[in-house]
C-alpha cells in the first residue's frame, strides 16, 4: 500500500470539509424547518410568513456551513463563506428550476444577496472563533 502525496491528502481535506459543511448546512435548515412548522401548526400564519420563515431557514443553513467549513479551514473567512455561499445558491437555484419551474429576477438576486450576506458573516465568525478541537 502506497502512502498519499501531499496534494492526495489536500484534496482528501477539502472534500472532507465540503461534505462537513454541506450536512451541517442540510442539519441547520432541517431543524430551523421542523421549529417553524410546529410554531406554523399551532398559530394561523399568512403565506408572507411562510416566506420569511424559509429565509430564515436558508439564512441558518448558510451561516452553519460557511461557519463549520472556515471553522475547519483556519484562514480566508470571506473567501470560504463567500464559495460556500455561491455553491448553496447554485444548489438552490438548480432545485428550484427543477421542481418549481419558474424563475424571476427580483427572487434571484434577493435569495443570493441573503446567501451571500449570512455565508460571510458564517465565514468570518468561523475563522475568528477559538479553535478548541481540530
Amino acid at each position: 500500500m502506497r502512502r498519499k502525496t501531499p496534494a492526495e491528502r489536500l484534496r482528501t481535506e477539502r472534500l472532507i470539509t465540503v461534505l462537513q459543511a454541506a450536512f451541517a448546512c442540510i442539519g441547520a435548515v432541517f431543524v430551523t424547518m421542523l421549529l417553524f412548522s410546529t410554531i406554523a401548526s399551532a398559530v394561523d400564519l399568512s403565506d408572507g410568513a411562510f416566506s420569511v420563515m424559509s429565509s430564515i431557514a436558508l439564512c441558518a443553513g448558510c451561516f452553519v456551513a460557511s461557519y463549520i467549513a472556515a471553522k475547519r479551514r483556519g484562514k480566508y473567512g470571506i473567501k470560504t463563506g463567500v464559495v460556500c455561499g455561491i455553491i448553496i445558491f447554485l444548489a438552490a437555484l438548480l432545485c428550484g428550476i427543477i421542481f418549481v419551474k419558474s424563475f424571476s429576477a427580483g427572487g434571484f438576486f434577493t435569495k443570493m444577496l441573503i446567501i451571500l450576506i449570512c455565508s460571510s458573516i458564517g465565514g468570518i465568525i468561523g475563522v475568528n472563533s477559538p479553535r478548541r478541537f481540530r
